[in-house]
């Protein structure tokens, strides 16, 4: 099993009121160790470029012991952890500087063709990739399907900051509108013990999306992003609190 440590830590201006560090902050600190480490491997941005190709974020469940706070240093492996013909996985953990796990996330990902925006087969790819490995959570990760009684609470339109490397809306952004929406209806003050997020379709500058919420007896929240022209859903989250 071949294993990455970045160490990060954590500035003001990624966190809160409260001194806690923002959801979508914490998700951009996997992204960046899972770049990393697929640059090391051979199969991240440059590479994937020579195939005209890139990698997008599918679905990710996060399980959080505590919450970083401001000037916490966090170290966090993460692992390839098996393949099949379309999805990579990846697992994550976190432990602060005195040793004591923070979070620990699984998570799926694609290889699209920048031409088409079609997934690749990657049994055709050279990944240099196990089949199978060593899962951060005991659950298996599948994915969201949206629930009912549905509210509508926002609408935006993309705005080009937004935009990542690859030409569409990065995969922490929508984990913000979902924050936001959910601070909007019911005054949430950001604290959740799981975060659970399905990527549908990508989105682009200047689209419209409706930002739509759910909420259970058992504490969870659900987001809806939707296409404002009712065409198709291109985000479900789930929230634990």
């Amino acid at each position: 099993m071949k294993v990455r440590e970045e160490i990060f830590t954590v500035k003001s201006y990624e966190c809160r009121p409260d001194g806690n560090i923002k959801t979508a902050c914490l998700m951009q600190y996997l992204q960046e160790a899972a770049a990393l480490h697929a640059e090391e491997l051979g199969f991240g941005v440059d590479g994937l470029n020579t195939i005209n190709s890139y990698w997008v974020l599918s679905n990710l469940r996060i399980e959080i012991n505590r919450i970083p706070k401001w000037n916490d240093e966090i170290t966090v492996k993460t692992w390839p952890s098996g393949y099949n013909r379309l999805i990579a996985t990846r697992e994550f953990v976190a432990r602060d500087q005195n040793d004591c796990e923070l979070f620990r996330a699984s998570s799926q990902w694609m290889v699209l063709d920048k031409g088409s925006n079609r997934p690749k087969n990657l049994f055709h790819l050279d990944l240099s990739l196990s089949k199978t490995g060593l899962k951060a959570l005991s659950e298996k990760l599948v994915r969201l399907e949206p629930q009912d009684n549905y509210s509508e609470v926002d609408r935006i339109s993309v705005p080009y900051s937004s935009i990542d490397l690859n030409g569409h809306v990065n995969n922490t952004e929508y984990v913000r509108w979902g924050i936001d929406a959910l601070r909007k209806a019911f005054k949430f003050e950001g604290n959740i013990r799981s975060m659970h997020a399905t990527y549908l379709s990508e989105v682009f500058e200047a689209d419209e999306l409706d930002l739509l919420l759910s909420y259970t007896k058992n504490e969870y929240f659900y987001v809806l992003a939707k296409r404002s022209d009712g065409q198709n859903n291109v985000h479900v989250m789930e929230i634990g609190c």
